[in-house]
């Protein structure tokens, strides 16, 4: 098993349930693989807003629990994955410099609203009640998955999750819509409601499902496939469905999204973004264009 994965299950053992190892040191090297650098697009640099001008830099907010999203590097400092790939690839388009900083996947909004961050990359849908106070940029697409431990020893499925514990990340698409979605037919049907257990980090999620705390685990198909493929079958995903694009999350008063969106369709259009989505093995994950404000609900 991978060092993430025997760090989270020691310390269930030793400490219990009530924590778990840092769950940003989820450790794989960067994948091999050199990118083709992105030539800058002038016409989106032309868009920039002036005091993205000035200053130079973007700073890109996107949470480190995600592989191969989004995670921490072996040097527990930098962050590595899909997104922070296509971040350096738009500041490359844009010609400034991309400052990521990882926090908590509830607090990326909090934060757009109050200027800390500029953009999020950290596979966002587009929701109506996001969209209120975010534009959005789709940059990738993938599904919902449904993941139990080893063996499937309840014999889970998306149709016989009623009265079950499902573990959801705080803030995340499947915590606010496709788990309630569920439940709701669950009631529907006269049969009893989905349990959630809403935690803070996606690893949280899938140690929750491996040490029988929860009896799935509901989140990005993208991450709970990574997650099998790392956990020497500990992880077994059982269901992908509601398949949609995620966006690049832009507050509306940047002057920002115009800039972003040709950016983004600059950089779909070049070797770079299939370059990106082969090294982290998501190739199927691809968008044909950077579509704005294309939701989910």
């Amino acid at each position: 098993m991978r060092r993430w994965l025997l760090a989270g299950l020691l310390a269930i053992t030793m400490v219990g349930v009530g924590a778990c190892a840092n769950p940003t040191q989820v450790g794989d090297a960067e994948p091999p693989g050199v990118l083709t650098p992105l030539t800058p697009d002038t016409a989106a640099i032309a868009q920039l807003p002036a005091a993205v001008v000035a200053k130079k830099e973007l700073v890109v907010a996107m949470d480190v629990s995600s592989p191969p999203n989004h995670f921490s590097g072996p040097d527990g400092v930098s962050v590595i994955g899909l997104d922070p790939d296509i971040a350096k690839a738009l500041g490359q388009a844009l010609g400034v410099r991309v400052k990521i900083v990882g926090i908590g996947f509830d607090s990326i909004i909090p934060g757009l609203a109050a200027g800390k961050y500029d953009l999020a990359i950290a596979q966002m849908s587009p929701t109506v009640k996001r969209e209120k106070v975010l534009d959005f940029v789709d940059y990738f697409s993938s599904g919902t998955a449904l993941a139990v431990r080893k063996g499937n020893p309840l014999g889970m499925r998306l149709d016989t999750m009623c009265g079950h514990t499902i573990a959801v990340l705080k803030g995340s698409f499947q915590e606010s819509t496709r788990v309630p979605e569920y439940s709701a037919a669950c009631v529907k049907a006269g049969k009893k409601p989905i349990q959630p257990m809403v935690l803070p980090d996606q690893q949280a999620t899938i140690l929750a499902g491996i040490a029988g705390r929860a009896d799935g685990v509901m989140q990005d198909s993208p991450v709970l496939e990574y997650a099998q493929k790392k956990s020497d079958g500990q992880v077994q995903v059982i269901a992908v469905a509601h398949t949609s694009s995620v966006g690049i999350g832009i507050p509306k008063t940047s002057g920002l999204l115009q800039p972003v969106r040709l950016a983004m369709q600059h950089l779909i259009d070049s070797p770079t973004y299939k370059q990106i989505l082969t090294r982290w093995g998501v190739a199927n994950g691809g968008v044909p264009s950077a579509a704005v404000n294309h939701n989910s609900d």
